[in-house]
């Protein structure tokens, strides 16, 4: 390159570069360093590596294939799809989500994604060299409940569904094997946590109502659901029990219309406006939502607050169980690793 040019370069992220792609004063240099590409992924428009021609030019190396990383595992290439799916499932994670610069977010997810990916091939090789047989009857059970569950009928959709369950009951052995050794909380352990965070253990404000519903879809006219709630509306007016109107009027028969104890914000919010305005023992008049025509009855209510530690004990209990085997897993797959040949494929850099 020419002193003082610049060239961009699209990287096909295998460790060579889409070409002839050159923006810039004087000619294409060919072939390309790559040194110190590995692991930078473009993010926010962002170059992957600014580094100095030896002309005295500049490169700019910008990775356009953020997930192809081509890791091998024991000769075994790990699916580029394995990295979406993790970093799909990372990007909920709160530490993660912390970090304000939005690049670095970026590159710090993607590592995690790519070592989680590493991890769960590692995993996946340890469980397909576990010759032990997974009992059949337990697989047969399992399919029959898959295949009334999805519809599956046929012999050769049963042979796959056969052996994905196989293979999901020999992962479930290997991982129970694997957090084998953690150890359970003990009880002054699941105090401690509880006092430390005593103000994130809430409960949700919660209802606990009645309905009548009718519906209005292609099956149902909006004129015959007004109908039929007006009928059921007269007849508690009569003073008949909610529960009998219900059972007689409403298209969602059964328990009396009760909907049982359900916390703020999980009902449509034509719903909970309807049922906030009531006291205990109060029922409302007609009112719509998008999937009808409605009468409620409050049953109680209870207001949101801190929960006690008896009310969270069990929970804080699998909390820290599961991160007592969470710190076990990462044990067994760092033994794992050292005993992997680990490699990123890399090609040879495109020569223009």
């Amino acid at each position: 390159m020419e002193a003082g040019t610049l060239g961009i370069f699209l990287g096909k992220g295998d460790g060579t570069f889409q070409a002839p792609f050159y923006i810039g004063a004087g000619p294409n240099p060919g072939g390309i360093l790559v040194e110190n590409l590995h692991g930078q992924p473009a993010s926010a428009g962002r170059p992957d590596l600014v580094a100095p021609d030896q002309s005295g030019g500049v490169m700019v190396l910008i990775n356009t294939s953020k997930y192809a990383m081509p890791y091998l595992v024991n000769g075994q290439r790990v699916p580029e799809a394995w990295f979406r799916e993790e970093e799909q499932r990372l990007g909920h994670d709160l530490r993660l989500n912390a970090i304000a610069d939005e690049a670095e977010r970026a590159r710090q997810l993607r590592i995690a994604a790519q070592n989680s990916a590493i991890d769960r091939m590692l995993v996946e090789q340890a469980t397909a060299q576990d010759p032990r047989p997974i009992d059949a009857q337990t697989i047969e059970q399992e399919v029959r409940r898959q295949r009334q569950a999805g519809n599956r009928g046929t012999a050769f959709e049963d042979s796959f569904l056969r052996q994905w369950v196989e293979r999901q009951f020999r992962l479930q052995r290997t991982h129970s094997e694997m957090v084998a050794g953690s150890a359970q909380p003990a009880a002054r352990e699941v105090e401690a946590f509880y006092e430390a965070n005593r103000e994130n253990f809430r409960n949700p404000e919660t209802f606990h109502a009645a309905h009548i519903v009718k519906h209005v879809n292609r099956e149902h006219s909006a004129e015959g659901a007004r109908a039929g709630i007006e009928a059921a509306l007269a007849e508690l007016e009569r003073g008949q029990p909610f529960a009998e109107v219900a059972e007689r009027h409403s298209d969602c028969k059964g328990n009396g219309g009760d909907l049982g104890q359900f916390p703020a914000g999980q009902m449509v919010q034509e719903f909970e406006d309807a049922i906030r305005a009531l006291e205990p023992g109060q029922r409302t008049g007609i009112f719509t939502t998008p999937f009808g025509f409605h009468i409620a009855e409050l049953r109680a209510r209870t207001d949101a607050g801190a929960a006690t530690f008896e009310e969270v004990r069990a929970d804080i209990g699998r909390i820290l169980t599961l991160q007592s085997q969470h710190q076990v897993y990462l044990r067994a797959v760092a033994e794992l690793r050292c005993r992997a040949d680990i490699r990123w494929e890399s090609a040879a850099p495109a020569v223009v």
